[in-house]
């Protein structure tokens, strides 16, 4: 007899055998002891949820000689026959090579026959999204009225990709992924039945990597089958699949938490030269610092999940929350970029570098921002939200270069929280303000709007750039030459008066104006400078446009006004010249 896979030899034969659908199983067995039989099935679900197995199951079921039961007996003919796939009254279809038209319609002449020996022909089609627009047209009519004693069951992985008329046509039956502690006890048991011994913790590990896919989790036991009377260890499995080791990721969080980049690149040689999986790696790596925020567990399961839970309460409170944060989100935009570039090494490092920088201590240490105790003068203000969420109170004079407090601001250096609250607020000459009175709200001036948004630039460009890379880089090449009713000014050099152009579309603009008005704390917008200074050529000298000196009178007539614009623009119009004339 041929050698069969692992997991067709432990395909489960009856409902009550079926791990974590039994809201599929207990509804399909009440239906079948009850007699009351749908003329169409539609199983939807993940790879290696059961599907197909619970559509041979109600195959099975239909042409039992116990019908109506719940269960097949599995001892009659029709039920053995079935089971070694011989029977002539259960067909098998696979949508993904047999799509066309044609199919549906050699399907369509054989349901017009009776079937052999069973009670009902059952047509199992797998993959039914594949279908063609065209097939699934033809199999509108015998889906919704097929002949008697005829039952469809339909497969799919992806409902979404199915006709609407073909899913109001069907009882629909979700199938959903399977938790680690149900494919674990799965795993055991069919481990004692093989006769194999396995390490607990290898159990969690396969079941980990099989992500709640029963197929995947008995194809990698099998994998990783013993030889003879050996056991199936967790490092075992980790060598087999390239799944990251305990004593790796260890040590490259500890290299993160000392910001030791050396040591970080060290580990991944190490990894990368030992045939890692890279893709596992930055999944564990993410699953590490996203516990980080979780409280901590009152127990751990045998083994923790995938072995990490107890590296994760080892390094609880050595970083910020907020650094965490920071780190997931950066974790999961490099696993973007590890998908899509060429060489996933150097994504790799290019992420831990840019962890280190997100992650580092000295950085860390400063990101706490402490809320003053605000004035009602101070509160009321708006547009300094924003310099007091991060920056300083004093902005520098892009003139002198000497930097002077805001105006308005009560304080005009940092102390601590007590001496504020006992000064009390004051108006714009420092005089002390009686309690209950408010002073006049005063926005910020134009030329501290230019101040504020120099000095976040490079936030500004970070936080844009996280949104959209393309936004970021258009951004990186403006300057902020202006603000107007709260409207920021941008322009660009010379030579590039197409981007002028593109920072003011709508999918570029939005999001510059989203990050501006969260840094500002204030609602604002962006426009292109229309003087440009960035992009105009130095100013000819008067002598070349001709500005008349102090003794030659300017233009006074009409013809006087065209000479004097043919001489500004350093040329004769239509032959037109004062002097001339």
């Amino acid at each position: 007899m041929p050698y069969r896979s692992l997991y067709r030899r432990q395909r489960p034969k009856k409902f009550s055998e079926m791990v974590g659908q039994e809201h599929v199983s207990r509804t399909l067995s009440q239906a079948l002891a009850q007699g009351k039989i749908a003329h169409a099935y539609l199983f939807c679900g993940p790879r290696g949820t059961g599907k197909t197995t619970a559509a041979k199951i109600l195959a099975r079921a239909l042409n039992c000689e116990r019908y109506p039961a719940p269960e097949p007996c599995g001892q009659c003919r029709p039920c053995q026959n079935i089971l070694a796939g011989v029977s002539l009254d259960v067909l098998e279809m696979d949508a993904a090579s047999n799509r066309g038209i044609d199919e549906i319609r050699d399907l369509r002449e054989q349901t017009r026959y009776a079937s052999s020996e069973g009670r009902f022909k059952v047509y199992i089609i797998d993959e039914a999204h594949m279908l063609t627009t065209e097939a699934f047209n033809a199999f509108l009519k015998t889906l919704e009225e097929p002949p008697p004693g005829v039952v469809f069951i339909l497969a799919t992985t992806d409902p979404s990709r199915l006709p609407r008329t073909i899913i109001s046509r069907c009882q629909r039956f979700n199938f959903h992924l399977l938790g680690a502690e149900q494919v674990c006890r799965r795993l055991e048991k069919v481990a004692a039945e093989e006769g194999w011994k396995a390490e607990t913790e290898a159990l969690h590990v396969i079941a980990y990597l099989a992500e709640g896919s029963m197929r995947d989790a008995l194809g990698l036991l099998e994998q990783a089958q013993p030889y003879e009377d050996e056991t199936i260890t967790a490092e075992h499995v980790r060598r087999i699949t390239g799944a990251t080791r305990k004593e790796n990721m260890e040590t490259l969080i500890e290299a993160i938490a000392s910001n030791d980049l050396a040591a970080g690149l060290a580990l991944l040689q190490e990894v990368t030269s030992g045939g890692g999986d890279l893709s596992l790696f930055l999944r564990d790596l993410t699953y590490c610092f996203s516990r980080l925020l979780l409280p901590p567990k009152n127990g751990h399961s045998p083994g923790g999940t995938y072995g990490f839970d107890q590296l994760v309460d080892r390094f609880r409170g050595v970083f910020t929350r907020e650094g965490i944060m920071e780190a997931v989100e950066l974790l999961h935009q490099v696993s973007l970029e590890l998908r899509q570039g060429y060489s996933p090494r150097f994504n790799l490092e290019i992420g831990i570098i840019r962890l280190l920088r997100v992650l580092d201590p000295a950085r860390s240490k400063t990101a706490p921002v402490k809320t003053p105790v605000e004035s009602p003068a101070v509160a009321t203000r708006p547009g300094l939200k924003a310099v007091e969420a991060g920056l300083s109170r004093e902005v520098a004079d892009p003139v002198s270069g000497k930097t002077a407090a805001l105006p308005g601001d009560p304080y005009k250096e940092e102390g601590d929280l007590a001496r504020k609250a006992a000064v009390g607020p004051r108006d714009r000459e420092g005089t002390p303000v009686a309690q209950g009175r408010r002073e006049k709200e005063i926005p910020p001036s134009d030329q501290q709007w230019i101040s504020i948004v120099k000095q976040r630039w490079p936030e500004l460009l970070a936080e844009a750039g996280k949104v959209q890379k393309s936004t970021g880089a258009l951004l990186a090449q403006a300057t902020c030459t202006g603000c107007r009713d709260n409207c920021i000014l941008f322009s660009f050099k010379a030579g590039q008066a197409v981007l002028s152009e593109r920072i003011m579309e709508a999918g570029h603009r939005k999001i510059i104006e989203k990050v501006l008005s969260r840094l500002l704390a204030a609602p604002v917008c962006i426009d292109v400078d229309p003087y440009n200074r960035e992009t105009e050529e130095e100013p000819a000298s008067e002598e070349a446009v001709g500005v008349p000196g102090p003794e030659e009178p300017g233009p006074v007539g009409g013809a006087d006004l065209v000479e004097e614009a043919a001489r500004i623009f350093n040329g004769k119009i239509f032959g037109v010249n004062k002097r001339e004339g």
